[in-house]
């Protein structure tokens, strides 16, 4: 690492040292009873009450187990639509025609069509799955389609079977147009989740609800900030597993 490297993460560690000082101070500082801290973030809820530490985790928990549920059961699901669309095409049409029609779909309305059939759990994740499913579709439709001619014509002149091919050209080219649909589904779905509170799931997003029920601003300010700084993790994830399957299509010289 060069010099200037080293002095960027030197400062950023002094700071992240001081701004943490100073929080333990103000933490040790505050009081459950008086409340007397800033009005907006109760910093003694959030801090010094001992349920809060199990709330946020088992609120992240479940906001983490709708998410990734319904993106696995997506991805699933798109796999087989790809693919009778990229060996049959004129079946593409029908199946974006239907996968946008589930998209278009108010959340709302269908979270709360859904659960007057089904368990909270499975409308959650029915619902979810379906808003999936045009993203997933279309990018992986769209990596395959991207493959240069070329590229396929030398597999076939190599003797390799349509299967092979598939898995071992055209789907390695794909997979960064296919990880980049996967990115824009899960952090979609991360902000969908929050709006099955309304079914009592909601994973962060039920604090939200609760805050704005009670009027308590704390619990929206930190459900907001968790919800976010979630999709955010989520995003930055995705794109780490690209660079991995993908060390190809990295810029030469960077790391």
């Amino acid at each position: 690492m060069s010099r200037r490297g080293w002095f960027r993460w030197g400062t950023a560690l002094v700071v992240l040292g001081i701004a943490g000082a100073w929080a333990q101070a103000r933490i040790a500082g505050l009081s459950i009873e008086t409340q007397a801290s800033n009005p907006l973030v109760r910093w003694e809820w959030l801090f010094l009450r001992e349920e809060t530490p199990a709330e946020l985790w088992q609120a992240t928990a479940q906001h983490l187990r709708l998410t990734f549920g319904a993106v696995a059961a997506g991805t699933l699901i798109s796999v087989v639509l790809s693919t009778i669309a990229v060996r049959l095409r004129w079946t593409f049409a029908p199946i974006t025609v239907a996968t946008g029609f589930l998209y278009t779909i108010p959340s709302v309305a269908l979270f709360g069509l859904l659960r007057t059939r089904y368990s909270s759990i499975v409308a959650a994740e029915v619902a979810l799955t379906s808003y999936t499913l045009l993203i997933l579709v279309r990018n992986m439709v769209a990596g395959i389609d991207g493959v240069p001619g070329a590229v396929t014509d030398a597999a076939d002149g190599l003797g390799l079977s349509r299967r092979r091919r598939l898995l071992t050209v055209e789907l390695p080219l794909a997979l960064p147009v296919i990880v980049a649909g996967l990115r824009i589904a899960t952090v979609t779905t991360v902000g969908l989740v929050g709006i099955t509170a309304i079914i009592q799931l909601g994973g962060l997003g039920q604090l939200i609800f609760d805050g704005f029920g009670t009027q308590y601003y704390t619990k929206i300010v930190v459900g907001s900030v968790l919800s976010v700084s979630l999709a955010v993790l989520l995003d930055l994830g995705f794109y780490r597993l690209e660079v991995l399957l993908t060390p190809w299509a990295r810029r030469r010289g960077t790391p």
